[in-house]
């Protein structure tokens, strides 16, 4: 048989793949129960069980910084409480405990831990080699912070390159019954108080709901703007269109304000239905069958391509 036959007969098996896929991870099918899903709390054993069967690893990424009343990990236990929605839906591992990533531009708080993206790069790196040798093919990285696309999309583009793995990066904000051609949801999105929510309900899934402050206010001070307006030339995306600090801490989460341990209670509790619903019209299973698909062709185009693509062949 030719080389371009050999080429064709991969690509129909491609063609024809989604249905096999689907049979390994039907919409409708409940994921095998585990005693756990955070890979940390697995023995070497149990996580060797889970791998001979799956290959799906969801990993929260995220900061430590200011952010009004919340704690400084509050836009890592986001992704996080997702991630461990995601991976029982799923049939999912979670790799936790990578905050202390770039905050972006709220270094002016004391609060904030800084870590440049040029410093997170090359440490989130070894991390994806390492899994990926593992046996780990389907990693999806979530985060809940504006700034981390500028670590995340170098971090999903170069270690495709290097590995021929291609690892996905999606906001929490996806998280949500979404259709193509609708307008990408942000986050917040939803009921008035829908940042509460996702927050609050975060702490409540991980079992950290009482680390959020009650009875706690901040003294009132005048707040320090920043008088330019490079906007009106250049729209934000995702930050300023130049470098920039938060003028003032406050402008970041905004002052805090005092909430009951009944009110905490209150949205801890709605927070987590609201998450779960997000996660429950999620096609989790459809977005990983693609990426499986995705990992798949990808070798069709190294067997095409050859030693023309950058990075080491399969």
């Amino acid at each position: 048989m030719t080389r371009l036959a050999v080429l064709t007969a991969a690509a129909l098996l491609l063609a024809v793949a989604p249905a096999a896929v689907a049979q390994d991870t039907p919409a409708t099918a409940e994921a095998p129960a585990m005693r756990s899903r955070m890979m940390t709390a697995l023995s070497g054993w149990e996580v060797e069980q889970y791998l001979a069967r799956n290959d799906v690893l969801f990993v929260p990424v995220g900061p430590v910084e200011q952010n009004g009343g919340m704690p400084t990990d509050v836009e890592y236990v986001i992704p996080l409480a997702y991630a461990m929605e995601l991976a029982e839906k799923g049939d999912g591992l979670v790799a936790p405990y990578l905050a202390y990533f770039y905050p972006g531009g709220t270094t002016t708080s004391r609060g904030t831990t800084y870590v440049s993206t040029s410093d997170s790069l090359p440490y989130l790196k070894a991390l994806v080699r390492s899994w990926v040798r593992q046996g780990f093919r389907r990693i999806v990285f979530l985060t809940s912070h504006g700034p981390s696309q500028q670590t995340m999309l170098p971090l999903v583009r170069e270690t495709f390159d290097e590995l021929h793995v291609p690892v996905l990066w999606m906001g929490t904000d996806m998280v949500r019954a979404w259709a193509p051609g609708e307008s990408r949801p942000g986050f917040g999105d939803g009921p008035p108080n829908a940042r509460e929510l996702v927050s609050f309900g975060s702490y409540q899934i991980v079992g950290r709901l009482n680390d959020i402050p009650v009875n706690v206010t901040q003294p009132r001070h005048e707040v320090l703007r920043d008088p330019s307006q490079l906007s009106r030339f250049v729209p934000p995306f995702s930050g300023t269109p130049a470098g920039s600090f938060y003028s003032d801490p406050v402008l970041h989460g905004g002052f805090v304000e005092p909430i009951s341990e009944e009110q905490r209670a209150r949205w801890g509790r709605e927070g987590a239905d609201y998450i779960r619903s997000q996660v429950a019209s999620f096609d989790v299973n459809g977005m990983l069958a693609e990426l499986r698909r995705r990992d798949e062709f990808t070798r069709v185009l190294e067997e095409r391509y050859g030693d023309l693509l950058p990075g080491e062949r399969r």
